[in-house]
């Protein structure tokens, strides 16, 4: 499957080149081991710090919330590291 998404260059920049090219040079048809991490944060209502939040939109990489608690909108912006 890794083979397919790379062909599309989806995983550019993911995969570094000198793996792609060990694989080539050993003649295996073995694809190159994808790691990643994921970092996942608890998200708080700013103004009450309430943990009951509902996902009401999402313009990637804005995500839009409001706070069941206190009614208060915010938005929260993703980040790839």
């Amino acid at each position: 499957m890794t083979k397919w998404i790379n062909a599309k260059g989806w995983l550019k920049g993911y995969v570094s080149e000198k793996s792609k090219a060990a694989v080539i040079d050993e003649g295996v048809n073995k694809e190159p081991e994808i790691k990643a991490t994921i970092v996942r944060l608890v998200l708080r209502c700013p103004r009450c710090k309430s943990l009951k939040l509902k996902c009401y939109g999402a313009d990637r990489p804005v995500l839009y919330y409001k706070c069941n608690s206190c009614g208060w909108k915010f938005k929260v912006l993703e980040v790839d590291k």
